[in-house]
């Protein structure tokens, strides 16, 4: 079987490698040359022991390994998945299970490697300074996560429509819940493209603590900065506004003939942005209600949602694309930047909602998606 296990390296192995040839570029950057050559050595013993001393920064470097895990899975997960692989299945179906769950194996510690290279040289520092307890805990972590991903690639090959984690989630919701329309563009997103909500959600909750974090360096608290950072926070957005378009163009054209009153078509979509703000404006109340009143969480929280109902609307105008769109947000957020400026917040919020729901109303039941005519 010498040569399916050379097909299925270059398939895999080698196509995660050459697919991420950026990140590995950097990742060597910041492992190798932010520090001068003469001191390397001393460099990684120096972050070795850092984590072997330290549970904090153990904890921290296993989570990190951990991510690039997920990053190694999520890429066989994808690539059984994806067209022109699907003799995958059957290529790996026909095996016994003792040699196909070998061959899982092989891939995976390929792409794994990495990992287990550098935590192996630990394993061996933290033995030889006599931190057993350490080093044993990151060789059963690798262990696991060399064994666990095996059994997930093993149900995605019994079951291709199982999506990376959420299989058996997803089908049980299936089968048990009737999801109200307000959750069918959020369920799109966690079962289809979790990375997408995933990162930008971590992006836009970084860019909040950031905030917070300048604010607390300056020992001061200004509720303008707080609402320019929620409007940077909206603006990572963009690509999730973008997909609710496309979502709503495919599978929701059927809703606008359907007996539902315009008006309770827009509240769906204010209740789809209250839930996807909803992570920020946590973190905004737990890091701001000692700070500041009710009145103002609200009105950051109006900001957030009134810029991206509007953003969201602009959409509804057919022939406005990724780079028109972003013109008008630029623009908007520059005239939104100077009533914040002013303390006009409310003028703009009720402006922003008032504009929305015109656009929304007048455009909702006519809106066809834009075709440009070839020639």
């Amino acid at each position: 079987m010498r040569s399916t296990t050379a097909i299925l390296q270059k398939i895999f192995t080698a196509q995660f490698y050459i697919q991420n040839t950026g990140f590995f570029l950097v990742l060597f950057y910041l492992m190798f040359g932010v520090v001068d050559s003469s001191s390397l050595l001393s460099y990684h013993r120096s972050l070795m022991m850092g984590f072997l001393e330290g549970h904090s920064f153990l904890l921290l470097v296993l989570f990190l390994w951990t991510l690039y895990l997920l990053k190694c899975t999520g890429f066989v997960m994808k690539t059984l998945q994806t067209r022109g692989y699907e003799f995958l299945y059957t290529t790996m179906g026909s095996m016994h299970k003792k040699q196909r769950l070998r061959e899982w194996a092989f891939i995976h510690t390929a792409i794994y490697l990495p990992v287990l290279i550098y935590s192996g040289i630990a394993i061996v520092v933290g033995v030889r300074h006599h931190y057993y307890s350490t080093a044993s805990i990151i060789l059963i972590f690798n262990i696991a996560m060399c064994c666990w991903p095996l059994a997930l690639y093993e149900r995605k090959l019994h079951n291709p429509d199982t999506l990376f984690f959420t299989g058996h989630l997803q089908r049980w919701i299936n089968r048990h819940i009737v999801k109200p329309p307000v959750l069918y563009f959020l369920y799109e997103l966690f079962t289809q493209f979790p990375r997408r909500i995933l990162s930008a959600k971590l992006i836009s909750a970084a860019l909040v603590w950031i905030t917070f974090f300048l604010m607390q360096q300056g020992d001061y608290f200004d509720l303008r900065g707080l609402q320019l950072g929620v409007m940077v926070s909206v603006l990572l957005h963009l690509q999730l506004l973008t997909h609710h378009r496309v979502f709503d163009d495919t599978w929701l054209n059927f809703m606008e003939n359907l007996p539902i009153s315009t008006f309770r078509h827009y509240l769906r979509m204010v209740g789809i942005y209250v839930i996807i703000f909803l992570p920020e404006m946590i973190m905004i109340i737990v890091n701001a209600y000692t700070k500041t009143d009710v009145l103002s969480l609200l009105m950051v929280f109006c900001m957030a949602l009134s810029l991206l109902m509007f953003f969201r609307t602009l959409l509804y105008f057919p022939k406005i694309n990724n780079e028109i769109h972003v013109r008008y947000v630029l623009l908007t957020c520059f005239v939104v930047l100077f009533l914040i400026l002013g303390h006009r917040e409310w003028i703009a919020i009720l402006l922003l909602l008032l504009m929305s729901a015109i656009i929304f109303f007048k455009k909702y039941r006519k809106y066809e998606p834009y075709i440009e005519s070839q020639g």
